[in-house]
């Protein structure tokens, strides 16, 4: 059995892990919610290199994991690179925007990426596509994590921010917002493109077919929220 930790600032990793336990076998997942740290978006690269490093740190201490997931856009954009050469006995996969499909299908300017300011800024895929245009809505991530069984109350706030740029195809460049899919569909005819699939190809590449999965929560936070965590993962 395969050790695979997960790592996000809050609940945006739960809708990777939740494809994960649907399409990966035989892994005892670990989902590490790095609240005392949250939130990643607004941070610069060496800060976040430092928290990547202190939480891999943290892991090998007691859990040894065999892979470890980034399953946080911005997190993979600023340090995967780094952790990578700082423990090769580790295997990491990365959470990158799905801005290679959304613009093969659709003129890159016709394609929005919906990100926090530093998966924009630190992204090399975003990097490749100049003409693709970009949207940081101010503290969506945290805003999710504060209305995670409310979120059609998001809508508005939406809607004020991305009708205005009529967009063809929207990447949802943070894990996050893989959770306001049907609110920004309510308003939105563009083609959503998210990444949590691409992960869980990339994680079969590690792991038997068949078995069964275990799976146990942590945070770096007082614990307040796992409850929360927990039913929005198994009940929604």
């Amino acid at each position: 059995m395969k050790k695979v930790a997960v790592i996000d600032s809050g609940s945006g990793g739960l809708n990777v892990l939740k494809n994960l336990l649907g399409s990966v076998h035989d892994c005892q997942f670990l989902y590490l919610a790095d609240e005392k740290n949250a939130p990643y978006g607004q941070k610069n690269k060496q800060n976040l290199i430092n928290i990547a490093k202190n939480l891999v740190e943290l892991l090998n201490s007691f859990f040894k994991p065999d892979i470890i997931i980034f399953a946080c856009n911005t997190l993979t954009a600023a340090a995967i690179k780094r952790m990578r050469a700082l423990y090769p006995h580790i295997i990491f996969v990365g959470c990158e925007p799905a801005i290679k499909p959304a613009c093969e299908k659709y003129d890159e300017s016709e394609v929005l990426l919906l990100a926090t300011p530093a998966t924009i800024k630190y992204s090399a895929l975003a990097k490749k596509h100049p003409r693709m245009r970009t949207l940081a809505i101010q503290n969506l991530p945290t805003l999710i994590d504060q209305n995670l069984f409310d979120l059609d109350c998001l809508t508005p706030y939406l809607k004020q921010n991305i009708l205005p740029l009529s967009p063809k195809a929207i990447v949802l460049g943070c894990t996050h917002f893989e959770a306001i899919k049907a609110q920004i569909s309510s308003f939105c005819d563009a083609e959503l493109f998210a990444s949590s699939q691409g992960i869980a190809k990339r994680l079969n590449c590690f792991c038997p077919q068949s078995g069964g999965n275990d799976c146990f929560f942590m945070t770096t936070g007082e614990g307040e929220s796992l409850p929360k965590f927990f039913h929005y993962l198994f009940n929604c």
